[in-house]
């Protein structure tokens, strides 16, 4: 394939390989989509106090894994209920996770 020509946000251009149409990632490149989770109880019908809790015990009251999973949760998410309530949690648990250090 030929080389494009990129214009940057910074006002900068320049050339690199093309790598065919958007949206066509080969084959051996696409990712398998298999991730392994840990089950947490967690949903969203539950109390704040509620989720947290089930979150913290998983990971052994680690606020920063907490707080990844519950992101995981909101990059997943198709629902807004639970994009907004796994979103609060995340930043509950990085809150507190900046608190202990």
């Amino acid at each position: 394939m030929g080389k494009i020509l990129v214009h940057d946000k910074r006002g900068y251009s320049y050339h690199r390989k093309d790598t065919g149409k958007p949206g066509r990632t080969p084959k051996s490149k696409r990712w398998s989509g298999k991730v392994e989770v840990p089950t947490t109880g967690w949903e969203k019908d539950l109390s704040a106090k509620e989720r947290r809790e089930l979150v913290l015990d998983t990971f052994d009251n680690d606020y920063l894994a907490a707080g990844r999973y519950c992101q995981y949760l909101v990059n997943l998410s198709a629902d807004r209920e639970t994009d907004r309530k796994a979103k609060a949690d995340a930043e509950y648990f990085f809150r507190m996770h900046r608190q202990e250090g």
